[in-house]
Order: structure tokens, then C-alpha cells, then sequence
């Protein structure tokens, strides 16, 4: 009976293997995130540090169930992530042809590049009074907050990526007579859409920090606002729902980023 139960475990194993190699990495990562909630719950069972300082899990469980059921959390999310939806996609309609003009056209690179940098190096609390005393305090200045948080590094990537076009396959293009919106639309394009994606990712993680510190200072409503809100309540649970239902919104939306640019890869040109 057991050479028999080691007979078939060993038959299964073949089978099971190109399952393991596909799901590795998922794997790794969920098994790396119950290790930690596991450590936390420990430490803070075992009071090696203070639970009403840094949470418990179990307890931002409950807190979860009771801020789903009375706190109005999914108004809340939706006013977050409709300043940061309006804010993102302005960032991508201006960051991204922006950024192709820039990289194709020198003039037009030196003209708009030394105010462009300036305003990207500029820190966003620095001007998010006068965005307030602008737009007022209500999702106009949060919406803001947010395309300048995003702007840049999509712009900023995208220039990268149309200057780091392999200039052989422009010269190959060129000499096979193709248009200069020939080489554009099917070299320079096609070549920066890895470092595109890459600014994406970046003004994802910019662009929610934006709308967070944002509605944590000026607004009425939102995730920002709820955790300043329990933040200095010290009801950290609470806030601690808050922080990790933002922090799984962007991760979602980043792994969403790295999947397309996984699908999109081989579009870049080989050297």
C-alpha cells in the first residue's frame, strides 16, 4: 500500500510541476503576505509592540466589517477615486503626445523643457495653497493635485522613450523612402511604449499620494479625509482600513500596467 501511495505521488509530481512554474511567483507573493500578517498578529498578540499604535489584524478585520457597514466607506472611495480617475487621464492625454512632440522636435524640447523641469522638481504641498486659493476646496483642486503628481513622470518617460529610439532603424526606414509620419507612427511610437508604461506605473503610485495627501489637508470627504480623520481619533484600525483599501487600489492598477506591458513587449525594436 505505501510503494503503491509513493508510486502515484511520483506520477502526479510531472503533472504538477508546469502548474507550480506558472503560479510561482503568485505564490511567493501571497505566501510573503500571510507570513506577514501572521508576524504582525504575533507580535502584536504578544504585546512586542503596542496594538493601539501599529493594529492588529484581526482587530482592522472587525474595524473593516464595521466601517463597510456604518461609515459610508464606498462614498468615500468613490469621491477618491473619481478625483484621481479625472486626474489621471488628463495626466495621460497631456503627458503623452506632450511628450512625443518633445521627443521628436528639438525646439520644442529646449523651448518648453526648463519650465516643464521646474515645475516637476517643485514640491506638490508647495502648491497645493495656491491650487486651493484657485480652484477652491472642492474636486477641482484635488484633481489638480493629482495631474501634476502624473503628469511628469509619463511625460518625462515618454520623451525618454522616443529619444531612445534605435536610430538604425530610422535610417533604414529613411533610406527605404518612408514618410516622417511614417517613421513616427510605426518606429518611434512602437519603440516607446515600454518607457511609456513605465511612466504610467510611476504616475499611478504619484497620482494616488496625490489625491490622498490632498483630500488629508483641504477636503470634506474622501479616503484622505477619513484617515486624517481617525488618524487623530487614534482609531488606527479604522484608518488602517482606510490606508490598505488605497494601497490595494493601486497595486491593482499597477499589476494591471505591468500586464499590458508584459502583452506589448516584443513591439520594442531589437538592437
Amino acid at each position: 500500500m505505501a510503494l503503491a501511495a509513493r508510486t502515484a505521488a511520483r506520477s502526479a509530481w510531472p503533472s504538477l510541476a508546469p502548474f507550480l512554474e506558472r503560479h510561482y511567483t503568485t505564490g511567493v507573493s501571497i505566501l510573503s503576505v500571510l507570513v506577514f500578517l501572521v508576524l504582525w498578529e504575533t507580535a502584536a498578540d504578544q504585546r512586542w509592540m503596542n496594538p493601539r499604535l501599529t493594529g492588529q489584524p484581526t482587530l482592522i478585520w472587525q474595524a473593516a466589517l464595521e466601517v463597510f457597514r456604518n461609515d459610508r466607506f464606498f462614498y468615500h472611495a468613490w469621491i477618491s477615486f473619481a478625483e484621481f480617475g479625472i486626474g489621471f487621464v488628463l495626466a495621460l492625454i497631456v503627458g503623452v503626445p506632450l511628450g512625443l512632440i518633445m521627443g521628436t522636435h528639438k525646439t520644442t524640447r529646449l523651448f518648453l523643457e526648463p519650465p516643464l523641469m521646474a515645475l516637476y522638481t517643485a514640491p506638490r504641498l508647495a502648491l497645493l495653497p495656491i491650487l486651493i486659493v484657485w480652484l477652491g476646496i472642492g474636486i477641482a483642486s484635488k484633481i489638480a493635485v493629482v495631474f501634476l503628481g502624473a503628469v511628469f513622470p509619463i511625460l518625462v518617460n515618454t520623451l525618454a522613450g522616443v529619444r531612445n529610439a534605435d536610430n538604425r532603424l530610422v535610417q533604414a526606414a529613411r533610406a527605404f523612402g518612408a514618410t516622417q509620419l511614417d517613421i513616427f507612427v510605426k518606429i518611434l511610437v512602437p519603440g516607446s511604449l515600454p518607457a511609456i508604461l513605465m511612466g504610467v506605473r510611476l504616475g499611478i503610485g504619484r497620482g494616488v499620494l496625490s489625491v490622498i495627501v490632498g483630500e488629508m489637508f483641504v477636503s470634506q470627504a474622501g479616503i484622505g479625509y477619513q484617515i486624517m480623520s481617525y488618524g487623530q481619533g487614534m482609531q488606527i484600525n479604522k484608518m488602517l482600513v482606510y490606508a490598505l483599501s488605497i494601497s490595494l487600489f493601486s497595486y491593482g492598477l499597477i499589476l494591471s500596467v505591468q500586464w499590458l506591458e508584459s502583452r506589448i513587449r516584443d513591439w520594442k525594436p531589437v538592437s
